[in-house]
């Protein structure tokens, strides 16, 4: 957030675009366990990374707080850690269905290593999504699938920054990227980011990364 905060004092009208987007939003993070959906929220809420990882077991009731970026503010209302297990597929239709913006966040290393049982979850929880999102397609929240975990791909983490935008482009026209990018709407209603949560300041560059697709 820190990354963002440096630009939005810099043109506080960034600050009030993503204020325009956000204010009085309902959001929605899915995906499957281990993608990252906790550590982002509590990047988010704290501006810290949890030190240990623990798989949420249950719905999570957390309460808001204000986010403060230098003297711009967001106040977060409160938020629910929902599981990511199939068994919680009932909960994740509920958020959904409540939200104005949803996220579906997946490992970007899974995919990348080909991993067959993976790609089969997700893309079965993305036709789930797609479901839900014909049932809401006169008013469909906005979408962003998000790939964490890109700091455990060889080939990213030994990328010269300036080549990080090329690696990330060729990991979206994969096929079963754009398999879910199709069940969840097609690209003109999906928006996409991909990086990793490991650290602060790979969690502020896809935070960022996240943000100026809202205002894209």
């Amino acid at each position: 957030m820190k990354w963002f905060a440096d630009q939005a004092q810099q043109a506080k009208s960034l600050w009030e675009q993503i204020l325009v987007f956000f204010t009085g939003k309902k959001i929605a993070v899915l995906g499957p366990r281990a993608s990252g959906k906790t550590t982002l929220i509590t990047f988010l809420l704290n501006g810290e990374l949890p030190e240990e990882y623990f798989a949420t077991a249950k719905p999570e009731k957390i309460a808001g707080r204000k986010v403060r970026l230098g003297d711009l503010a967001l106040t977060v209302q409160a938020v629910t850690d929902v599981p990511g297990d199939t068994q919680s597929h009932a909960e994740w239709e509920r958020q959904y269905n409540a939200a104005d913006i949803a996220f579906y966040m997946v490992d970007a290393s899974k995919i990348h290593a080909g991993d067959d049982t993976y790609i089969k979850l997700i893309t079965g929880e993305m036709r789930h999504i797609g479901e839900w999102l014909e049932s809401r397609k006169q008013k469909p929240p906005k979408f962003f699938l998000v790939a964490t975990h890109c700091d455990l791909i060889p080939d990213y983490a030994s990328l010269a920054s300036s080549r990080v935008t090329g690696f990330k482009d060729a990991f979206w026209k994969a096929p079963v990227l754009q398999q879910l990018i199709f069940l969840a709407g097609g690209s003109k209603h999906v928006k996409c980011a991909a990086g990793s949560l490991r650290d602060a300041n790979g969690s502020n560059e896809l935070v960022g990364e996240i943000l100026h697709q809202v205002i894209a």
